[in-house]
Order: C-alpha cells, then structure tokens, then sequence
C-alpha cells in the first residue's frame, strides 16, 4: 500500500512521462524533432519558441530524427528514463507487464479515524473477474487521499489500483484535518459555576472541565483527543464548542434571584472593573 501524497517525487515522475508520450505521439512534434534534431528542440524551448515543455529532458536517449511512422525510442525506453527501472513503476499505463486503473472507496467517519482492513472487489474497476483483495486503511485519512492497491491480475501481470477516498458524515463528529469538532450543551448555572462533564469522543466517552464563567460559544480543548496522523506522527486534539441552554421561562422566585444577582454585578463592578476579566 502507498499514499501517493507521501511520494510527491513519484507522482511528479508518473506526470511527466506520461505528458512526454503523448508528445512523442504528435506528428507535428515528430517533424519538428526531424528537422532541428534534440538541440534545436531545446533551444525552442529556452526562447520560448513552441516546443513542449520537457521535450527536451530527453537526451539520454541521444539526438537524431524519427523514421517515418517511427519513435527512436519505445515507451519502455522512456519509463527506464525515468523510474530507472523502479518495480513499482515497470509497465505502466499498460506497457508492460502492469496497468493502472482507478476506483473509489467509500469508508465510514469511524473506519476513516481509526483505520480499518476491507476486503475489496476490484473486477468492475478493472473490467473483468479478479480476486478480491485485502486493503489496510491507515487511521487518520481522509477525504480526497488515495491508496495505491497492487494485486495481480493473473500469473505475470498485475494492477495498479488507485483508489480515491471518501469518508461519509459522522451525526456527531465533524473533522477539521487532525481535528475532531463537537458541541456540547449546558444548562445556564453549570456554565457560570462550572463542572465536569462526560463528552463523545472517537475512543469512548472521556471527562471534561468546564472552567467557572464559561460562556455561549466558549471553545474547550481536549489534546490529543483528536485524529491520528496517516504517517504516524501523534493526533490532533477535540474542540468542544459550549453551548449554553437559556431557560424556557422563569418562576417569580427564579426572578427575583436573578435581580439580587444582578444587584451584586453593578456593586462588584463598581469596586473593580476587572469582574469579567
């Protein structure tokens, strides 16, 4: 299994070749080539004069012209020039002795977070009947993230599988790259005086401290409570967003407390100004 984003250098190898072929393949470029020869192309290129970007990255493979209907060298040859006969790489884009095809997965919110092993079907992907293969989900991906999946196709080739992530909504968790993010909702008088309370977690529920004062929209940080990184490299935290429930309606008593209440605030500012601080 490989995360493509992990191997920037990979992916920009596979870009490249494949924009090289497709110019290769151009009749106008072939005659261009047949006529000015490597160097010439290059020298377009570096006066901006018209050649494909790159054409001229290819010189390890010497100069000359094309023989009609002819590349001087095959596509075997190009992938060599680049991957310098990588494996992993060998008959790509179906040269070879591989493919590469794409497909996508669908993983749950949890599944996503936690990392999970899913027996996949790859034969509508790939147009015909291949055994189903194991695919180990790294905790903490993503939306958007890919997994290169190899099985082999019969006794000599194999496939390529890349397949596209995508993680469905969670009722209670939202995600906000290594952070997970909930709202919790307390009632008027736990917030002013504070508490502790239990709160949803993706590992179980777990003890929070609400603070004495805590206010409507107040954002409490749980560390490490959060997603684990794909590579390895720790987890985010739990932002837990307060939400302060207000009353349906208030008895004369209620009232009246409030109004005292409200009586010691103005004294109390007028000692120090510093009371919401």
């Amino acid at each position: 299994m490989l995360l493509l984003q992990d191997n920037p250098e990979a992916a920009k190898l596979f870009q490249e070749v494949s924009k090289a072929y497709e110019t290769l393949r151009d009749p106008e470029k072939r005659q261009l080539y047949n006529q000015l020869g490597r160097e010439g192309m290059d020298r377009m290129e570096q006066e901006g004069g018209g050649a494909e970007p790159g054409f001229g990255g290819f010189g390890g493979f010497g100069a000359g012209g094309f023989a009609a209907g002819q590349s001087p060298f095959s596509a075997e040859d190009i992938f060599k020039h680049f991957f310098g006969g990588d494996p992993r790489f060998a008959g790509g884009m179906g040269f070879g002795t591989q493919m590469f095809v794409e497909s996508g997965m669908r993983l749950t919110f949890m599944e996503a977070v936690k990392g999970t092993r899913k027996r996949v079907d790859l034969s509508r992907a790939v147009g015909t009947k291949v055994p189903p293969v194991e695919v180990e989900i790294p905790p903490g991906i993503d939306t958007g993230q890919q997994i290169q999946v190899v099985a082999p196709l019969d006794d000599k080739r194999r496939i390529n599988v890349l397949l596209r992530i995508e993680v469905e909504p969670h009722p209670q968790f939202q995600r906000r790259g290594p952070d997970i993010i909930t709202i919790t909702a307390l009632r008027f008088i736990e917030a002013m005086l504070g508490k502790t309370i239990q709160v949803p977690t993706i590992d179980g529920p777990a003890e929070l401290q609400v603070p004495e004062r805590t206010m409507n929209g107040d954002v409490l940080r749980m560390k490490n409570k959060g997603v684990p990184d794909a590579r390895g490299w720790g987890r985010g935290d739990q932002l837990v967003t307060i939400r302060v429930i207000k009353p349906n309606k208030l008895t004369e008593r209620q009232k009246q407390l409030l109004k005292e209440f409200d009586q010691d605030v103005k004294s109390e500012t007028k000692k120090s100004s510093g009371w919401f601080s």
